[in-house]
């Protein structure tokens, strides 16, 4: 089924949401289909001041859509309709960058039924749902799976009010009619103009800016979308003001609405998405947990007779457990997680730019519902950390919102074996030209030798306790930089899929300096035998002016055949360079990386492929070395056990589940070199609890040092948070 594809319109995905399910070409009674257009033209919006709030026009349209939602739905010839409402509805971890992480998919069928004036009825016939990661049973709110009728009533909830309450719909009339009570401005956006065929006349439809005068009362911000004609709500796109979120977890919900027009006049539902973002109230991880639920109408019979038991029913009720679990959907329950922007990265709307947008619209007022001021940790192991440089460090941080947009976050502790402070400050949120500005300081921490990371946080610090093996090459590093990024081509066209490409610039002073031995063994060796640490290998000491050039691209859903379209194929290229200059000299390295992983939407297999190598230019730096063996790099050699001025790694590997989530049997093949060492080896292993907990044996196969190895390790999806 067709509907109105109108692109352009600025902050819509894909223009105006009039997409799919409205419309079917060739059916009786119905407008001919609206696919046949011709191209939008755009209407400027009059004004009476410089910034358009509160003209004539944007008032005039107001009023109409006003009067338009005080009069029955029906001009006498629609007295009833039922359709299907299918949709998805995702929990996901949402990072404030990178990958988001599944939790949980849910698909639902719901009966719609519509009998004028306005009795509403709908009935939940088909559910299912499957995790993908731990997660206690829950049930969802009712408008995740049931369609929010009339855009809302004159104050809008959401999450049956446990979301957002009492919050004033824009298209409500003001208290008591008096419009000195006006709750919203309103200004005239740009307007797209449709030629339909067989009409002399093009379809006109408005949108309609709306924000609230005061804007830490309760309130929407946001647009919706008017038609010309008689001021019939086409679609709606809001979020809220932070006087409005119920739940401290709450940082930020959007709404959208959309409406398909069904024989020229009958503006019904389309499709409707509602997202929840949320994160710990009183703990700033740089993480949360995101709520998406995606619902679509089709089916359309007009003027169908409500059935009489549907009619003496509740608003919404739902057929029997056994029905809704054998209902056969349209779509698999994993099928449309591309379509939905679920767990992508190149067609993410960046989170800051909706931020800058809601900020804008607030009149430069903090847009999130979280608290202002939090405790911070960048992960887990900032709290505790050990290696057998420092000992054990302890660390707590806090982070404090200074603005609309910008964030302070600062972090202290303290090492005891080293008896040193350590401690990072960081302010973000500063933006100038599509730019992103970021300010970052350091003491003492802990820079590393090697050409990848070699383990989490929580697994290096388990090592340095138990096994006298920390995985990590360390130096000291203190300092201060100026970081510049900005994202490129956002979403752009690839193939079959889309593309992002960021750019991220560095400038800055640090200090280097070698680390030494804090502890010579592990503090409490498993077994009972003592196990020496490998030594800490030196570098050049000093203060540097330093510079970074950082080049990141993925793309996704690229490619042909099984390696490509909508079975979730992706693409990662990054290049990036370090300039290191002091009195005497300068040093350079320069590296890259290619991940390209075969990964259907279900997640029950993949196959990835990894490269990665560099090398060093100018005078020589220690520290600018790098070093390869073991894990991360090549298993089944001693850890860093070969280093050199050039180096190259890669890495083939395929995982299955054995018929469960619980359970993912894991396959590689591993090789690098360094100077002139070449390793080579192989692992098998499995994946435990959704492949959250790995076991693998690892053995060198050729090269210096081979040996059987046992790892044990976690998902490297949630390395940078343990």
């Amino acid at each position: 089924m067709l509907f109105l594809g109108v692109p352009g319109l600025p902050g819509v995905p894909g223009g105006l949401g009039i997409t799919e399910g409205s419309v079917a070409p060739g059916s009786p009674g119905i407008h001919g289909g609206l696919a046949a257009q011709e191209p939008a033209a755009r209407v400027p919006a009059a004004s009476q001041d410089p910034a358009g709030w509160n003209s004539l026009r944007a008032l005039e349209l107001l009023e109409r859509g006003r009067a338009a939602r005080q009069r029955v739905q029906d001009d006498g010839t629609l007295e009833s309709y039922q359709a299907m409402t299918e949709g998805h509805i995702y929990f996901f971890v949402d990072p404030e960058e990178g990958e988001q992480a599944l939790i949980r998919v849910d698909q639902v069928a719901v009966e719609l039924y519509w009998e004028a004036p306005d009795l509403v009825r709908q009935r939940i016939v088909g559910e299912r749902a499957e995790t993908r990661l731990p997660v206690r049973d829950f049930r969802y709110y009712l408008d995740r799976l049931t369609l929010v009728q009339y855009g809302f009533g004159d104050e809008i909830e959401v999450g049956q009010g446990m979301d957002v309450a009492d919050v004033p719909h824009p298209l409500a009339r003001p208290p008591a009619g008096d419009p000195a009570r006006e709750i919203y401005d309103v200004r005239l956006g740009e307007s797209v103009s449709l030629q339909l065929p067989g009409e002399p006349e093009p379809l006109r439809i408005h949108e309609l800016q709306v924000r609230p005068r005061n804007p830490s009362r309760p309130g929407v911000l946001g647009s919706v979308f008017l038609s010309a004609a008689d001021g019939q709500l086409v679609r709606m796109d809001l979020t809220f003001t932070p006087a409005s979120y119920v739940d401290p977890r709450t940082d930020r919900i959007r709404v959208e609405l959309d409406y398909g027009l069904w024989e020229g006049r009958y503006w019904l539902p389309n499709r409707q998405e509602i997202e929840v973002r949320r994160e710990v109230p009183e703990l700033d991880f740089g993480v949360g947990t995101i709520i998406r639920a995606v619902l679509r109408v089709g089916n359309y019979e007009l003027n169908a007779p409500m059935p009489t038991f549907m009619r003496m029913s509740p608003p919404v009720t739902q057929a029997p457990a056994d029905q809704r679990a054998a209902f056969s959907f349209r779509q698999g329950l994993f099928d449309a997680m591309e379509r939905d922007d679920v767990g992508r990265v190149a067609t993410r709307v960046d989170p800051r730019e909706l931020q800058a947008e809601a900020v804008r619209l607030l009149r430069n007022r903090p847009p999130s519902g979280l608290s202002p001021v939090r405790f911070h940790l960048p992960d887990l192991s900032s709290l505790v950390q050990a290696d057998r440089a420092r000992g054990v460090t302890l660390g707590l941080g806090t982070s404090i919102r200074l603005g609309a947009m910008r964030r302070l976050r600062v972090r202290g502790g303290w090492s005891l074996g080293s008896e040193r402070p350590v401690a990072s400050v960081t302010v973000d949120g500063l933006r100038a030209g599509g730019w992103n500005i970021g300010l970052e300081g350091e003491l003492h921490a802990s820079g590393d030798l090697g050409a990848r990371p070699a383990a989490s946080g929580l697994v290096s610090t388990a090592g340095a306790l138990f096994l006298g093996e920390d995985y990590r090459d360390p130096f000291r590093r203190s300092g201060g930089w100026l970081v510049v990024s900005r994202r490129l081509g956002d979403g752009a066209s690839f193939g079959s899929g889309a593309s992002v490409t960021s750019l991220t610039l560095r400038a800055g002073a640090e200090d280097h300096r070698s680390d030494v031995l804090a502890w010579t063994s592990a503090p409490w060796p498993a077994g009972g035998s003592e196990r020496p640490f490998r030594p800490v290998r030196p570098i050049r000491e000093g203060v540097f002016g330093s510079a970074g050039l950082r080049v990141a691209h993925r793309s996704e859903g690229m490619g042909a055949g099984t390696w490509g379209g909508a079975q979730g194929s992706r693409l990662e290229l990054e290049g990036h360079g370090e300039l290191l200059a002091w009195g005497q000299g300068m040093g350079v390295r320069v590296e890259a990386g290619m991940d390209l992983l075969r990964r259907p939407p279900d997640r029950r297999s993949e196959v990835r492929l990894a490269l990665a190598g560099g090398t060093r230019g100018g005078d020589p730096l220690l520290q600018q070395e790098r070093w390869i063996g073991g894990r991360g790099t090549v298993p089944g050699f001693p850890v860093r056990s070969q280093g050199g001025e050039s180096w190259a790694v890669g890495t083939l590997e395929g995982a299955r589940d054995l018929g469960t989530p619980w359970i993912r049997v894991r396959a590689g093949a591993d090789a690098g070199w360094a100077g002139s060492s070449i390793l080579v080896g192989a692992r098998f292993g499995v994946g435990l609890v959704y492949d959250l907990l790995r076991v693998e044996g690892a053995r060198g196969l050729s090269g210096e040092g081979a040996e059987w190895q046992l790892l044990f390790s976690v998902d490297p999806l949630w390395w940078n948070r343990l």
